[in-house]
């Protein structure tokens, strides 16, 4: 388990933006406390001028006996036993003992006359009134005439102890911050790990065969959720395809067993008899319209299968529409005598579609052949196309025996054949072909009822609005 969450990129991001921010948080920290170890320096560093001028001011630089004097009460009245902040003055000649030999000033004054440092005192003079004489200290030194040099300390001990806390507080926080995103990034990364299993436990179960299985989604609406609701989507729509694909087969197995069967029997009994006779001929010739109807077949769904695989896409152009709705017109005003029907059409000049004739062709062939076949004589169909918005509609009204409101969607499927056409020849592909070629187009067929009969609109986007 932990070597799984290591390997998760959450864990890893965890880790990498924690020692980030912890590497930014060092630096804020390592800034504040530069800039407060500089202030207090500088406070102490004008506290301890200030006692010396003090000094300078009320004796003069040549006063030296009276200085020495006073330096000598300002130590002895110094509590040095309580650990309290204190001060200690030094006055010494150069020639007795130079504390500028052995004296690293940090920085002096721009006359070159004070000079400050923070060492131990002990390292600069031997003061034995001092009892932490290996404390840190700020030292002033400044330089009298007559080689005299004047020595102010003060004690650094509580300054350091508070930079101490400081620098120790900023260690505090930046294991803490660490720490903190070391088990923010474990708990991340665990709760990813959940959700990929979740998701590699519900995969599985899928590539078992269980196409009902759906990916788990939450109500955090984060990425998972939504990846989850995209793949349920795509599940729900393998499943129908899957569904679909068993229909079709059962519906094929169906379709085929009746004719092959009626093939075979044809066949075998046709071999016993005279080939010039007249059954003979007439078993031959039932043979090669059941062998037709097969290939019709076929032929039907793999003009389904083209269409839906948009493998005729190359062959498309702008073709004219209200010529081929004169076309069909034609076609089918005989068609439609002969059965006693009153066929109409009508189209405008200079529609055009973007699509492949052919295809449209058929597809509308086999709407009309429909309408024809299930049109009564002295009924009506009517085929009209017109600009509509931003796209063309083609209307086929009849008058038949229509399509009750119910099975609108069903009659689409492939091998579906409602109860009232059963005893009329087909295979039932012919509308699963117009649907297909519609939506090859990115067409929209819509069927509504036409008071007696069906009335089918198609309606198809034009390129940049042009008709």
């Amino acid at each position: 388990m932990i070597r799984r969450l290591l390997n998760t990129t959450v864990f890893r991001l965890s880790l990498i933006y924690a020692l980030l921010f912890s590497l930014v948080a060092a630096g804020a920290m390592v800034s504040i406390y530069w800039i407060t170890e500089n202030h207090i320096t500088r406070q102490t560093d004008a506290r301890l001028q200030l006692e010396a001028d003090i000094l300078l001011n009320r004796y003069g630089v040549y006063n030296t006996e009276a200085l020495l004097s006073d330096i000598r009460r300002h130590n002895q009245r110094a509590d040095l036993t309580q650990g309290d902040r204190f001060y200690s003055y030094v006055l010494l000649k150069r020639r007795e003992y130079d504390m500028l030999s052995e004296f690293e000033a940090e920085y002096t004054t721009a006359d070159g006359r004070q000079l400050f440092a923070t060492r131990a005192l002990n390292q600069t003079i031997n003061f034995s009134m001092t009892p932490n004489q290996e404390q840190p200290a700020r030292i002033l030194i400044t330089l009298l005439p007559d080689n005299y040099q004047l020595l102010v300390a003060t004690d650094m001990s509580e300054q350091r102890a508070l930079l101490n806390e400081v620098f120790n507080s900023m260690l505090l926080a930046i294991l803490v911050i660490f720490t903190l995103a070391g088990i923010g990034g474990y708990l991340m990364g665990d709760g990813v790990l959940r959700r990929i299993d979740s998701v590699r436990q519900t995969a599985g179960e899928i590539m078992d065969g269980d196409l009902s299985q759906r990916m788990r989604v939450t109500k955090r609406n984060d990425e998972f959720d939504r990846l989850s609701i995209v793949l349920n989507s795509m599940l729900r729509k393998i499943e129908q395809l899957m569904q679909a694909k068993r229909e079709v087969t059962d519906n094929l197995a169906h379709d085929l067993r009746n004719p092959l069967n009626r093939l075979r029997n044809r066949l075998e009994s046709n071999q016993f008899r005279d080939p010039d006779s007249t059954d003979f001929q007439q078993l031959n010739q039932d043979a090669i319209q059941d062998v037709d109807e097969l290939i019709k077949t076929f032929n039907a769904l793999l003009g389904i299968a083209q269409a839906e695989s948009g493998v005729q896409r190359d062959d498309w152009q702008l073709l004219d529409l209200s010529q081929l709705i004169a076309d069909l017109g034609e076609l089918y005003e005989v068609v439609a005598e002969e059965k006693n029907i009153h066929f109409s059409h009508h189209a405008p000049s200079e529609l055009t579609l973007f699509g492949n004739r052919q295809l449209l062709a058929q597809a509308l062939t086999n709407l009309l052949d429909n309408a024809v076949k299930y049109t009564p004589a002295h009924g009506q169909i009517e085929l009209m196309a017109a600009a509509d918005g931003d796209g063309i509609q083609i209307q086929i009204n009849d008058s038949g025996i229509g399509i009750p409101h119910d099975q609108y969607e069903q009659v689409f499927e492939r091998f579906v054949r409602l109860d009232n056409a059963r005893s009329s020849p087909g295979n039932g592909l012919g509308l699963s072909l117009v649907k297909a070629v519609i939506d090859m187009h990115e067409g929209q067929i819509k069927l509504a009822d036409n008071q007696p009969g069906l009335r089918l609109s198609l309606h198809f986007l034009t390129p940049s609005g042009e008709h």
